[in-house]
Protein backbone atom coordinates (compact mmCIF):
# COMPACT_ATOMS: atom_id res chain seq x y z
CA UNK A 1 0.00 0.00 0.00
CA UNK A 2 1.57 3.12 -0.56
CA UNK A 3 0.56 5.88 1.86
CA UNK A 4 0.29 9.78 1.71
CA UNK A 5 1.13 11.22 5.31
CA UNK A 6 0.10 14.44 4.91
CA UNK A 7 1.83 16.46 7.86
CA UNK A 8 3.94 19.39 9.08
CA UNK A 9 7.12 17.52 9.33
CA UNK A 10 10.51 18.58 10.95
CA UNK A 11 13.19 20.40 8.00
CA UNK A 12 15.54 18.91 10.57
CA UNK A 13 14.30 15.79 12.71
CA UNK A 14 17.29 17.18 14.74
CA UNK A 15 15.12 19.98 15.64
CA UNK A 16 11.52 19.74 15.94
CA UNK A 17 9.84 22.56 16.68
CA UNK A 18 5.97 21.94 18.02
CA UNK A 19 3.90 18.92 18.92
CA UNK A 20 2.73 18.48 15.83
CA UNK A 21 6.27 17.94 14.26
CA UNK A 22 7.34 15.75 16.53
CA UNK A 23 4.30 13.52 16.00
CA UNK A 24 4.61 13.56 11.76
CA UNK A 25 8.40 12.49 12.82
CA UNK A 26 7.65 9.65 15.58
CA UNK A 27 4.39 8.17 13.74
CA UNK A 28 6.30 8.00 10.21
CA UNK A 29 9.07 6.24 11.90
CA UNK A 30 6.83 4.00 13.39
CA UNK A 31 4.57 3.23 10.34
CA UNK A 32 8.07 2.41 8.50
CA UNK A 33 8.64 -0.73 10.25
CA UNK A 34 5.47 -2.78 8.11
CA UNK A 35 6.87 -3.63 4.84
CA UNK A 36 3.67 -3.75 3.32
CA UNK A 37 3.38 0.36 3.72
CA UNK A 38 5.38 2.62 1.15
CA UNK A 39 5.49 5.51 3.41
CA UNK A 40 5.27 9.09 1.61
CA UNK A 41 5.33 12.43 3.61
CA UNK A 42 4.04 15.48 2.04
CA UNK A 43 5.20 18.70 3.76
CA UNK A 44 4.47 22.34 2.50
CA UNK A 45 5.46 25.02 4.54
CA UNK A 46 7.12 28.48 4.15
CA UNK A 47 9.85 27.15 6.50
CA UNK A 48 11.16 24.82 3.29
CA UNK A 49 13.64 27.02 1.31
CA UNK A 50 13.67 25.07 -1.70
CA UNK A 51 11.79 21.92 -3.54
CA UNK A 52 13.75 18.55 -2.37
CA UNK A 53 12.92 15.22 -1.53
CA UNK A 54 14.64 13.14 1.29
CA UNK A 55 14.84 9.77 2.38
CA UNK A 56 14.77 9.44 6.02
CA UNK A 57 15.37 5.44 6.28
CA UNK A 58 11.99 3.76 4.84
CA UNK A 59 10.42 7.21 5.00
CA UNK A 60 10.47 9.21 1.52
CA UNK A 61 9.55 13.09 2.74
CA UNK A 62 8.51 15.33 0.22
CA UNK A 63 9.52 19.02 1.20
CA UNK A 64 7.45 21.47 -0.75
CA UNK A 65 8.42 25.19 -0.29
CA UNK A 66 6.06 28.04 -0.11
CA UNK A 67 6.61 32.50 0.05
CA UNK A 68 7.36 33.73 3.61
CA UNK A 69 4.77 36.09 5.12
CA UNK A 70 1.85 35.61 3.03
CA UNK A 71 -0.81 34.03 5.26
CA UNK A 72 -4.17 34.18 2.90
CA UNK A 73 -2.02 33.34 -0.84
CA UNK A 74 0.04 30.71 1.46
CA UNK A 75 -3.14 28.55 2.71
CA UNK A 76 -4.57 28.50 -0.85
CA UNK A 77 -1.72 28.22 -2.91
CA UNK A 78 -0.55 25.19 -0.46
CA UNK A 79 -3.27 23.16 -0.99
CA UNK A 80 -2.95 23.38 -4.64
CA UNK A 81 0.53 22.60 -4.23
CA UNK A 82 -0.13 19.00 -2.12
CA UNK A 83 -2.66 18.08 -4.38
CA UNK A 84 -0.41 18.35 -7.45
CA UNK A 85 2.18 16.11 -5.64
CA UNK A 86 -0.74 13.58 -4.80
CA UNK A 87 -1.16 13.40 -8.26
CA UNK A 88 2.40 12.68 -9.13
CA UNK A 89 2.54 10.14 -6.42
CA UNK A 90 -1.53 8.22 -6.90
CA UNK A 91 -1.25 7.33 -3.28
CA UNK A 92 -3.56 4.07 -2.69
CA UNK A 93 -4.62 6.02 0.85
CA UNK A 94 -4.04 9.55 2.50
CA UNK A 95 -3.76 10.66 6.01
CA UNK A 96 -3.69 14.14 6.23
CA UNK A 97 -3.06 15.84 9.30
CA UNK A 98 -4.18 19.48 9.38
CA UNK A 99 -7.60 20.47 7.25
CA UNK A 100 -5.81 22.24 4.41
CA UNK A 101 -4.36 18.90 3.31
CA UNK A 102 -6.97 17.19 3.65
CA UNK A 103 -8.95 19.80 2.02
CA UNK A 104 -6.37 18.98 -1.01
CA UNK A 105 -6.19 15.01 -1.05
CA UNK A 106 -10.37 15.18 -1.34
CA UNK A 107 -10.27 17.70 -4.24
CA UNK A 108 -7.55 15.86 -6.11
CA UNK A 109 -10.08 12.47 -5.25
CA UNK A 110 -7.96 10.54 -2.76
CA UNK A 111 -9.39 8.34 -0.16
CA UNK A 112 -8.67 9.90 2.62
CA UNK A 113 -8.24 9.90 6.77
CA UNK A 114 -8.19 12.68 8.43
CA UNK A 115 -6.54 12.93 11.71
CA UNK A 116 -7.60 16.41 13.69
CA UNK A 117 -5.46 17.71 16.02
CA UNK A 118 -6.88 20.45 17.14
CA UNK A 119 -10.22 22.77 17.45
CA UNK A 120 -9.15 25.74 15.60
CA UNK A 121 -12.35 27.51 16.40
CA UNK A 122 -11.20 27.46 19.99
CA UNK A 123 -7.94 28.51 19.89
CA UNK A 124 -8.63 31.08 17.54
CA UNK A 125 -10.17 32.69 20.27
CA UNK A 126 -6.96 32.71 22.75
CA UNK A 127 -5.05 35.26 20.54
CA UNK A 128 -5.40 38.69 19.93
CA UNK A 129 -3.14 38.99 17.27
CA UNK A 130 -4.90 39.38 13.78
CA UNK A 131 -2.92 37.25 12.30
CA UNK A 132 -2.68 34.03 14.12
CA UNK A 133 -6.30 34.74 14.33
CA UNK A 134 -6.70 34.90 10.96
CA UNK A 135 -4.90 31.71 10.01
CA UNK A 136 -6.81 30.23 12.58
CA UNK A 137 -10.25 31.05 11.23
CA UNK A 138 -9.62 29.86 7.53
CA UNK A 139 -7.64 26.55 8.90
CA UNK A 140 -11.60 26.57 10.59
CA UNK A 141 -13.54 27.03 7.22
CA UNK A 142 -11.57 24.39 5.51
CA UNK A 143 -12.36 22.43 8.52
CA UNK A 144 -15.76 22.59 8.39
CA UNK A 145 -15.53 21.62 4.50
CA UNK A 146 -13.77 18.60 5.18
CA UNK A 147 -15.92 17.38 8.28
CA UNK A 148 -18.90 17.13 6.02
CA UNK A 149 -17.11 14.90 3.56
CA UNK A 150 -14.69 12.63 4.95
CA UNK A 151 -15.82 9.50 5.88
CA UNK A 152 -13.09 8.28 8.59
CA UNK A 153 -11.29 10.96 11.31
CA UNK A 154 -8.87 9.80 14.02
CA UNK A 155 -9.32 11.45 16.82
CA UNK A 156 -5.92 11.87 19.18
CA UNK A 157 -8.32 12.64 22.31
CA UNK A 158 -12.41 12.07 23.39
CA UNK A 159 -12.19 15.74 23.44
CA UNK A 160 -12.33 15.53 19.85
CA UNK A 161 -15.01 13.62 19.68
CA UNK A 162 -16.98 15.51 22.00
CA UNK A 163 -16.29 18.40 19.40
CA UNK A 164 -16.95 16.96 16.48
CA UNK A 165 -19.48 13.97 16.93
CA UNK A 166 -22.69 16.32 16.09
CA UNK A 167 -21.16 17.78 12.84
CA UNK A 168 -20.51 15.02 10.68
CA UNK A 169 -21.27 11.29 9.67
CA UNK A 170 -17.37 10.05 9.64
CA UNK A 171 -16.72 7.13 11.76
CA UNK A 172 -14.26 8.24 14.58
CA UNK A 173 -11.34 6.35 15.71
CA UNK A 174 -9.10 6.72 19.01
CA UNK A 175 -5.77 7.11 18.54
CA UNK A 176 -3.02 8.78 20.86
CA UNK A 177 -0.24 10.88 20.04
CA UNK A 178 3.29 9.10 20.01
CA UNK A 179 6.16 9.87 21.96
CA UNK A 180 10.18 8.14 20.48
CA UNK A 181 11.33 5.76 22.73
CA UNK A 182 14.20 7.67 23.90
CA UNK A 183 12.37 10.05 26.63
CA UNK A 184 11.69 6.22 28.09
CA UNK A 185 15.54 5.89 28.70
CA UNK A 186 15.95 8.79 30.52
CA UNK A 187 16.75 8.55 34.02
CA UNK A 188 16.01 11.43 35.81
CA UNK A 189 19.49 13.75 37.09
CA UNK A 190 16.63 16.01 38.40
CA UNK A 191 18.16 19.39 39.52
CA UNK A 192 16.82 20.91 42.97
CA UNK A 193 13.76 23.35 41.73
CA UNK A 194 13.84 22.77 38.56
CA UNK A 195 10.93 24.03 36.70
CA UNK A 196 10.37 22.96 32.82
CA UNK A 197 8.02 24.59 30.36
CA UNK A 198 7.86 23.55 26.55
CA UNK A 199 5.72 25.14 24.27
CA UNK A 200 5.73 28.26 22.44
CA UNK A 201 5.64 31.99 23.64
CA UNK A 202 2.49 32.75 23.26
CA UNK A 203 -1.00 34.22 24.62
CA UNK A 204 -2.38 30.28 23.83
CA UNK A 205 0.40 28.51 26.58
CA UNK A 206 0.14 31.70 28.47
CA UNK A 207 3.18 31.83 30.39
CA UNK A 208 2.32 34.75 31.99
CA UNK A 209 0.32 32.91 34.45
CA UNK A 210 3.22 30.47 35.06
CA UNK A 211 5.32 33.07 36.15
CA UNK A 212 3.03 34.97 38.21
CA UNK A 213 2.80 31.55 40.16
CA UNK A 214 6.66 31.25 40.21
CA UNK A 215 7.05 34.37 42.26
CA UNK A 216 4.86 32.73 44.78
CA UNK A 217 6.40 28.99 44.72
CA UNK A 218 9.71 30.82 45.44
CA UNK A 219 8.48 32.46 48.49
CA UNK A 220 8.32 28.78 50.10
CA UNK A 221 10.42 26.92 47.68
CA UNK A 222 13.42 29.82 47.68
CA UNK A 223 15.71 27.42 45.24
CA UNK A 224 12.20 27.15 42.37
CA UNK A 225 13.47 28.39 38.89
CA UNK A 226 11.82 28.49 35.93
CA UNK A 227 13.55 27.00 32.26
CA UNK A 228 11.24 27.98 29.30
CA UNK A 229 11.86 26.22 25.96
CA UNK A 230 10.36 27.56 22.94
CA UNK A 231 10.35 29.91 20.08
CA UNK A 232 8.16 32.86 19.86
CA UNK A 233 5.52 33.02 17.09
CA UNK A 234 5.38 36.66 16.98
CA UNK A 235 7.05 39.86 18.05
CA UNK A 236 4.59 42.02 20.76
CA UNK A 237 4.00 38.83 23.24
CA UNK A 238 7.20 37.89 24.37
CA UNK A 239 8.14 41.77 25.01
CA UNK A 240 5.19 41.57 27.30
CA UNK A 241 6.66 38.33 28.85
CA UNK A 242 9.91 39.61 29.33
CA UNK A 243 8.43 43.09 30.67
CA UNK A 244 6.62 41.27 33.42
CA UNK A 245 10.10 39.10 34.45
CA UNK A 246 11.47 42.32 34.67
CA UNK A 247 8.65 43.74 37.08
CA UNK A 248 8.76 40.88 38.85
CA UNK A 249 12.11 40.71 39.63
CA UNK A 250 12.28 36.96 38.29
CA UNK A 251 15.37 37.40 35.73
CA UNK A 252 17.72 35.30 37.51
CA UNK A 253 15.10 32.41 38.07
CA UNK A 254 13.07 32.51 34.80
CA UNK A 255 15.56 31.24 31.80
CA UNK A 256 14.70 31.71 28.18
CA UNK A 257 15.94 28.58 26.42
CA UNK A 258 14.44 29.08 22.76
CA UNK A 259 13.90 26.35 20.41
CA UNK A 260 15.92 23.50 21.30
CA UNK A 261 17.33 20.23 19.51
CA UNK A 262 16.44 17.36 20.40
CA UNK A 263 19.37 16.19 22.72
CA UNK A 264 18.97 19.58 24.58
CA UNK A 265 15.44 19.05 25.11
CA UNK A 266 16.02 15.61 26.41
CA UNK A 267 18.35 16.97 28.71
CA UNK A 268 15.57 19.33 30.30
CA UNK A 269 13.22 16.89 30.89
CA UNK A 270 15.96 14.51 32.15
CA UNK A 271 16.53 17.73 34.82
CA UNK A 272 13.01 18.96 35.68
CA UNK A 273 11.75 18.33 38.47
CA UNK A 274 8.21 18.89 36.89
CA UNK A 275 6.78 20.13 33.70
CA UNK A 276 4.18 22.78 33.85
CA UNK A 277 1.68 23.95 31.48
CA UNK A 278 -0.37 26.99 31.43
CA UNK A 279 -2.43 26.51 28.30
CA UNK A 280 -5.48 28.19 28.23
CA UNK A 281 -6.65 25.77 24.98
CA UNK A 282 -5.41 21.96 24.07
CA UNK A 283 -6.23 19.29 22.44
CA UNK A 284 -3.81 16.53 23.57
CA UNK A 285 -0.79 18.14 23.54
CA UNK A 286 2.62 16.34 23.35
CA UNK A 287 5.09 18.00 25.93
CA UNK A 288 2.92 16.22 28.82
CA UNK A 289 3.18 13.07 26.80
CA UNK A 290 6.90 13.40 26.94
CA UNK A 291 7.01 14.59 30.18
CA UNK A 292 5.34 11.41 31.02
CA UNK A 293 7.46 9.01 29.67
CA UNK A 294 10.06 10.74 30.76
CA UNK A 295 8.91 10.18 34.38
CA UNK A 296 8.45 13.51 35.90
CA UNK A 297 4.88 14.49 37.31
CA UNK A 298 2.83 17.66 35.66
CA UNK A 299 0.94 20.53 36.33
CA UNK A 300 -1.58 21.44 33.88
CA UNK A 301 -4.46 23.65 33.23
CA UNK A 302 -7.52 21.85 32.81
CA UNK A 303 -8.63 22.85 29.23
CA UNK A 304 -9.87 20.76 26.39
CA UNK A 305 -8.48 17.12 26.52
CA UNK A 306 -5.85 17.46 29.35
CA UNK A 307 -7.94 15.54 31.65
CA UNK A 308 -7.72 12.31 29.23
CA UNK A 309 -3.94 12.35 29.45
CA UNK A 310 -3.26 13.63 33.14
CA UNK A 311 -4.75 11.02 36.31
CA UNK A 312 -5.12 14.11 38.49
CA UNK A 313 -3.76 13.35 42.03
CA UNK A 314 -1.99 10.13 40.81
CA UNK A 315 0.72 11.09 37.52
CA UNK A 316 -0.26 14.75 38.05
CA UNK A 317 -1.99 18.06 39.04
CA UNK A 318 -4.95 19.33 37.07
CA UNK A 319 -5.62 23.25 38.08
CA UNK A 320 -8.29 25.68 36.25
CA UNK A 321 -6.33 27.77 33.49
CA UNK A 322 -5.56 31.26 34.88
CA UNK A 323 -5.66 30.27 37.73
CA UNK A 324 -2.04 31.40 39.55
CA UNK A 325 -2.73 30.80 43.19
CA UNK A 326 -3.51 27.08 42.36
CA UNK A 327 -0.98 26.52 39.98
CA UNK A 328 1.46 27.72 42.96
CA UNK A 329 -0.10 25.56 45.11
CA UNK A 330 0.61 22.56 43.10
CA UNK A 331 3.87 23.28 41.69
CA UNK A 332 4.99 24.00 45.79
CA UNK A 333 3.55 20.87 47.03
CA UNK A 334 5.89 19.04 44.51
CA UNK A 335 8.79 20.77 44.82
CA UNK A 336 8.20 19.94 48.74
CA UNK A 337 7.43 16.17 48.33
CA UNK A 338 10.43 14.29 46.58
CA UNK A 339 8.15 11.29 47.15
CA UNK A 340 5.11 12.48 45.95
CA UNK A 341 7.46 13.48 42.35
CA UNK A 342 8.88 10.09 42.22
CA UNK A 343 5.40 8.27 42.60
CA UNK A 344 3.49 10.84 40.27
CA UNK A 345 6.39 10.56 37.92
CA UNK A 346 6.51 6.53 37.66
CA UNK A 347 2.53 6.51 37.39
CA UNK A 348 2.70 8.76 34.33
CA UNK A 349 5.74 6.66 32.43
CA UNK A 350 3.30 3.69 33.31
CA UNK A 351 0.41 5.09 31.34
CA UNK A 352 2.80 6.23 28.90
CA UNK A 353 4.46 2.88 28.19
CA UNK A 354 1.13 1.56 27.69
CA UNK A 355 -0.81 4.52 25.33
CA UNK A 356 1.73 6.61 24.04
CA UNK A 357 5.20 4.43 22.62
CA UNK A 358 5.96 5.29 18.99
CA UNK A 359 5.26 1.73 17.73
CA UNK A 360 2.00 0.88 20.04
CA UNK A 361 0.59 4.15 18.62
CA UNK A 362 1.58 3.74 14.67
CA UNK A 363 0.14 -0.21 15.12
CA UNK A 364 -2.76 1.23 15.74
CA UNK A 365 -2.79 3.73 12.39
CA UNK A 366 -1.56 0.39 10.53
CA UNK A 367 -4.90 -1.56 11.64
CA UNK A 368 -7.23 1.80 10.61
CA UNK A 369 -5.15 1.75 7.03
CA UNK A 370 -5.94 -1.96 6.53
CA UNK A 371 -9.66 -1.28 7.90
CA UNK A 372 -10.51 1.55 5.84
CA UNK A 373 -8.22 0.04 2.44
CA UNK A 374 -10.42 -2.84 3.02
CA UNK A 375 -13.44 -1.43 3.28
CA UNK A 376 -12.76 0.34 -0.09
CA UNK A 377 -11.66 -2.82 -1.80
CA UNK A 378 -14.67 -4.35 -0.65
CA UNK A 379 -17.48 -1.64 -1.55
CA UNK A 380 -15.72 -1.84 -5.15
CA UNK A 381 -16.30 -5.20 -5.79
Amino acid sequence: MRLALLIDYPVDPNRIPGGVRAVAYHLAQGLARHADLDVHVVHCHSEVPADRTAQHGRVTVHYLSRPRRRVIPNLITGVGRVAGMLRELQPDLVNAHTSQYAFAALRAGFPTIYTIHGVAHREARTFRHWQHRLILWITAFYDRWVIRRVSDIIAISPYIVEEYCRRTRARFHRVDNPVGEEYFELEGQEVPGRILFAGTISERKDPLTLLAALALVRERVPEAHLHLAGRAIDPVYPRRVEEFVREQGLEAYARFLGLLDVPAMLREYDECALLALPSRQETAPVVLLEAMAAGKPVVATDVGGVRDLVEDGASGFIVPAGDVPAMAGRITQLLQDEELRRRMGQRGREIARARFRRDVVADQYYAIYQEVAGRREASET
